[in-house]
């Protein structure tokens, strides 16, 4: 019975198998190192970096005032990240490279990465080691799901990532955040629009009845009126001077890079 098992091939077959399997996985393994040894990470501008550019001024600097907030309080420091792709790898590689690559978090690990991929449809948050107590992975997925989500279906991603970065900064303070209220437009704006037109429209016609300087129903002979027109033209901002994705201008100068902390590896993400 055993001569006949292995004359018809069979152990050495699945001997094979396994050795070509452990040989595929390997190769994988080194493919995907080689890929993240070779991505270039861009250079972190401060703490909310828009190299998307899909973030409105307001939101960079209502999360700039977090991540200031944060920082000097508690000893956190947190990054905002928007890419257009992550490819070739996925967001979740993405984001514990750009960890590792950037330092956030100081010596004591306190560091809080935000990243939103575009192309991907993905949010991925990740803790430091030191943050993994007070943001466990159940509590990141829930927050994402409560505050941000539903900006980031309908493209409103700057103010999803500033709810976020509040969001963190309250339960980080052992707080609860509640999200603004949007306002809503009721029955009786459209009455006070029509009085503001109305009122308009009656300026308008005061004027061209009263022009400046002169009296209604002049004859040919009164006094001509000219008018002069005065065109008040913007300063110029030279080229250099304007900063991409910066946050607030309060901050923008004091940025000196992240402090060196480590990736804890967990996390949440998101696909929207």
């Amino acid at each position: 019975m055993v001569t006949r098992f292995v004359e018809r091939g069979d152990m050495p077959v699945n001997k094979q198998s396994r050795i070509v399997l452990c040989t595929v996985m390997i190769v994988l393994l080194c493919t995907i190192s080689s890929w993240a040894s070779r991505i270039q990470y861009p250079t972190a501008i401060g703490y909310v970096n828009d190299f998307a550019n899909v973030m409105d001024q307001r939101s960079k600097a209502e999360i700039q005032v977090v991540a200031e907030k944060l920082r000097s309080e508690q000893g956190i420091e947190m990054a905002v990240v928007t890419v257009k792709s992550t490819a070739p790898l996925d967001p979740k590689e993405y984001i514990t490279g750009l960890f590792e690559a950037w330092g956030v978090g100081g010596p004591e690990d306190s560091g809080l990465l935000i990243l939103l991929s575009i192309d991907e449809g993905a949010i991925e948050v990740e803790p430091g080691y030191g943050l993994e107590g007070a943001l466990p992975d159940g509590k990141i997925g829930a927050i994402i799901d409560q505050t941000a989500i539903p900006y980031f279906v309908n493209r409103e991603y700057g103010k999803g990532l500033s709810n976020l970065a509040q969001a963190f900064q309250a339960s980080l303070a052992g707080e609860e955040f509640t999200l603004p209220e949007e306002k809503k437009s009721g029955s009786g704006d459209w009455f006070v629009a029509f009085i503001i037109f109305v009122l308009i429209v009656i300026l308008l016609r005061r004027n061209r009845n009263y022009p400046p300087g002169g009296t209604a129903g002049g004859g040919g002979g009164g006094t001509r009126t000219t008018r002069r027109t005065v065109v008040v033209r913007s300063p110029r901002i030279p080229s250099g001077g304007r900063r991409s994705g910066g946050g607030s201008s309060r901050g923008g100068g004091s940025f000196g890079g992240f402090g060196g902390g480590r990736s804890g590896g967990g996390g949440a993400g998101r696909r929207f």
